[in-house]
């Protein structure tokens, strides 16, 4: 693992968190824990989805126990004032049978949060925080404008987003030559 960013893909990290959540569906191994894996996948997903923060993704998936709405408001994390974001469900959440789940709903917030990140770190090898920059490096390859990508993200100085996607340009560049 390095830094931030351990220059996930978007499409591969999507599709192994998507396969990890249907084996676990199927196996009823996961469910002797109160919380069983496949809700954490959830939380992964819509991190991802979102390039949310982990704490915003984890505040949208139990939102979405709680209302059962595709697109939710959540609180945006590091902001000084109180500012929201959308959030959109994945549809492989949506398809979920939320009461496995709904032991989240009577744990703390931030213990959901540490246990989210330490369920990345063990089961995928990756920060959460990773997730986010695959979104985010995955919107601009694509060609959406950087500014609409900060808008997106919440992100409040257009700057980061800039040296970032910059920063990665000139990586595939020199990984490039010969």
């Amino acid at each position: 693992m390095t830094g931030w960013d351990d220059g996930l893909d978007y499409n591969a990290t999507y599709l192994r968190i998507v396969r990890h959540l249907k084996l676990s569906l199927s196996s009823p191994r996961n469910y002797r824990k109160r919380v069983p894996a496949p809700c954490y996948d959830a939380i992964l997903l819509i991190q991802l989805k979102n390039a949310s923060r982990i704490s915003e993704a984890v505040r949208a998936f139990r939102e979405y126990l709680r209302t059962q709405r595709a697109e939710l408001e959540v609180l945006v994390s590091k902001k000084r004032r109180k500012e929201y974001r959308k959030m959109v469900i994945p549809q492989e959440v949506q398809d979920m049978d939320m009461s496995l789940c709904l032991g989240l709903l009577d744990r703390p917030e931030e213990k959901v949060i540490d246990v989210a990140k330490h369920y990345a770190r063990k089961t995928y090898s990756f920060k959460t925080h990773s997730l986010r920059y695959a979104r985010i490096t995955h919107l601009l390859k694509q060609g959406v404008n950087p500014s609409i990508v900060a808008k997106i993200t919440r992100h409040s100085k257009l700057d980061f987003i800039l040296r970032y996607t910059q920063e990665k340009a000139a990586e595939e560049i020199l990984r490039s030559m010969e």
